[in-house]
Formats: structure tokens, sequence, C-alpha cells
């Protein structure tokens, strides 16, 4: 799966407006491109930063911090490398595979279908709706 896999295919929204995979990702997770590049480069591939950072020619900084992005949101997963126990800094692998993305991408769009449905229901019950 790449990035431009993801802007291929859309969606066609109620009001006609059409909708790519990436620019909902893109919108719901507040993900910068840097965060997607990265993403769509660990999938099925166990990789360090350097390594990250040598390929995307980007700072181990900013492959640090788009990692962590990507970890607390639920679509990396980190492993340390055990030939580094005890001898100085631990060493990180990050992976992510199509299953982890597809599963956690449905999951929260559930979540936010359900939280746009209450939200709806809780405003249209407690105000007199009023055309403008």
């Amino acid at each position: 799966m790449t990035s431009d896999e993801l802007k291929e295919e859309e969606i066609k929204l109620p009001s006609g407006k059409e909708l790519t995979l990436y620019e909902l990702v893109k919108f719901c997770y507040d993900f910068s491109e840097t965060d997607l590049m990265i993403l769509f480069k660990i999938i099925d591939k166990k990789t360090t930063i350097e390594e990250l950072s040598n390929d995307l020619k980007l700072s181990k900084a900013t492959i640090s911090r788009s990692l962590t992005n990507l970890l607390n949101l639920g679509f990396v997963v980190r492993n340390r490398e055990i030939e580094n126990y005890g001898v100085g800094r631990p060493k990180y692998t990050y992976y992510s595979s199509k299953e982890i993305i597809e599963s956690k991408l449905r999951k929260d769009m559930d979540k936010c279908a359900k939280i746009i449905r209450d939200f709806i229901g809780k405003i249209l019950e407690s105000k007199e709706l009023k055309l403008y």
C-alpha cells in the first residue's frame, strides 16, 4: 500500500463531494505528509529511526516525532531489540501492517460515526431547530 494508492479511490459524500482515503486519514488524525510518508514506508517492514532517517533524508528528530505520534495513535508497533539490553541506549524497531491500519481505521471510523450520531441526537433533542 502506498500513499498514491490511497489517493486514487474516492468515495462520494451525500453533498457530492469526493474524498479519498488519504484525505480522510490526513484530516481525522491531523497527520502531516511526513507522518503518512513514514507510515507507508514501514508497512510490513521493521525499521529503525536511523534507517528511516537515511532512507527519507529527514532528521532523526523529525522521524522520532512522527513515529511517536503514529505510535500514540495506535498505527505503529514498537519493539525493543534484545541484542541491546544493558548496553547503552535501547534500540527500537518500528513496524506497521495493512491489518493494523485497517483495524485501527475501522474501529475509529465506527467510533466517530457513533459520536456524530449521538451529537446530532443531543442537539436535535435539546434545541428547537432554527433555520436562518
